[in-house]
Parts: structure tokens; C-alpha cells; sequence
């Protein structure tokens, strides 16, 4: 039997967590991949310092990721889910981001359009983020024990909703099972940037992404 713990994220848990990003989740999720912002993050590193208030730290601090880690080898991350609280990022200034993680941004903006959830549902929610498992990891339930003390987590913070964009058939089957509903879905090839140039270069037939929602 496996054994995990999972938590809130504690801030000396951070580097750890930024680590597992950076050398397991982000060079294998599809939209990292498909864009091109897995090569790059190999070449510039990941940003993680608490002086330049990257994303990530930025999540982290919102005190809502929970942590998975291996007791079997010294506390390890074996997983995350990052939540932070649902906000518009519709008119967030994407320029100073580089091409890839433009694309990622405004597939994702395409995939909210015209759903508002916040007023659907008449409250706060809970966007989950990233859900990563470590590959070695993977197939031994961990996924959906972070997605079910997500969801309890939303509860406990009395939320109305939980949302997430699903990239993987195992992530889309997870929430499908666990009843949440699409309200979107859009393969990476169908997606082009302003200038007509695809988002996801590197996409194949079968990627593609669902925005999901499970009403509280």
C-alpha cells in the first residue's frame, strides 16, 4: 500500500514543489509541450523567487494548494494540486508573457468564454490549476484523492463551484467520474493565435482540453 499524506502546502514546502514542476509535471502536461513552453523552461529555468512574485509563488500563497508526499521516501512530492480563487484574467496584459505561454492563456480564455460562473453558480469558486502526479507515481489514485480534497476544500472554504481545464483523457475520465460537467471543449490544432499562426506547433489530432465545472 502506498503511502502519501496530503495537505495544505506549507511555504518551506515551495522550493520542493517548484522543483517537481519543473522537472516532471510541466515538461510532460500537453499544453506546455504542444507550445513549445517545456523547451523553454528547460533553457531559462522556472521562475520561483519570492522577490519577482512569479505566478507560482503568487498560487502557492493563496495557502489553497494541496501537496502529496511520500512518506516511503523522506516526505517527497509526489503530487500537486494548485488552487487558487477563480478570478477573470480576460483582461490580463498577456505581452509580457512569452509566445507559448500567450497560447496557453488565450486557449484557456477561449475555453471560459461564455461561461460565467461565478454568476451561474452566485459565488466565489475554486479554479484548479495544475493536477500533477509524479510519473512514477501515476496510475495509483493519487490524481483523484487531490481532486476530491480539492473539492472538499472548496466546501470548507464555502464555495460555490470548483473549475478546472482537463488536458489529459485520464484527467477528462477523473472528473467525468467524479460529476463534474464540460462546459467547453476545443482540440489544440483548432487553435490560432491573432495572427492566424497555430497556438500548439507541436499538437497532435488527439490533444485537446475540456473546461469543466462541479456545482457545491
Amino acid at each position: 500500500m502506498e503511502n502519501f499524506t496530503i495537505t495544505i502546502a506549507k511555504e518551506s514546502q515551495f522550493k520542493a514543489i517548484g522543483h517537481f514542476l519543473y522537472e516532471d509535471y510541466l515538461q510532460r502536461e500537453r499544453c506546455c509541450v504542444t507550445s513549445g513552453l517545456s523547451a523553454e523552461l528547460l533553457e531559462t529555468g522556472l521562475q520561483l523567487s519570492d522577490k519577482n512574485k512569479s505566478e507560482i509563488i503568487k498560487a502557492l500563497q493563496e495557502n489553497l494548494t494541496l501537496v502529496a508526499v511520500d512518506n516511503d521516501d523522506q516526505g517527497a512530492v509526489a503530487g500537486v494540486a494548485i488552487n487558487v480563487k477563480g478570478k477573470d484574467e480576460a483582461d490580463l496584459d498577456l505581452t509580457k508573457f512569452p509566445k507559448s505561454r500567450q497560447a496557453i492563456m488565450k486557449f484557456v480564455n477561449n475555453l471560459k468564454e461564455g461561461h460565467d460562473n461565478t454568476t451561474e453558480y452566485n459565488g466565489q469558486g475554486l479554479y484548479l490549476w495544475m493536477l500533477g502526479v509524479r510519473q512514477i507515481h501515476c496510475g495509483k489514485g493519487l490524481a483523484k484523492r487531490l481532486i476530491e480534497r480539492s473539492v472538499e476544500l472548496a466546501q470548507q472554504q464555502s464555495m460555490a463551484f470548483i473549475d478546472s481545464i482537463a488536458t489529459s483523457p485520464e484527467t477528462v475520465h477523473l472528473f467525468e467520474v467524479m460529476g463534474f460537467e464540460t462546459k467547453s471543449e476545443m482540440k489544440f490544432q483548432d487553435f490560432l493565435m491573432d495572427e492566424s499562426t497555430p497556438g500548439f506547433p507541436h499538437a497532435t489530432a488527439s490533444d485537446k482540453a475540456r473546461f469543466t465545472v462541479k456545482k457545491l
